[in-house]
């Protein structure tokens, strides 16, 4: 998965790039927590989270247990 790692500065922020149409959510396999969005082959970082989406060993990384990230159709609300 090429994309590259964004961190939204602000709920606006994140809200102008939501509505750009999510290809894909990002959540965790372990925790179940959705940490992401990819929007045009990037990644952006959801403005709750308190930590930081890693890459080890060319995976995504749960912010918040460090689980690996996958992606998922993006949900009805941001599909558009």
């Amino acid at each position: 998965m090429e994309a590259a790692v964004t961190r939204t500065r602000s709920d606006s922020a994140q809200a102008r790039e939501r509505s750009r149409s999510a290809q894909s959510d990002l959540s965790c396999l372990m925790c179940g927590r959705t940490v992401g969005y990819v929007i045009e082959n990037r990644v952006f970082h959801r403005t709750g989270c308190t930590g930081q989406i890693r890459i080890e060993h060319g995976m995504l990384r749960c912010c918040q247990c460090s689980g690996t990230l996958y992606r998922e159709p993006a949900s009805a609300l941001m599909s558009r």
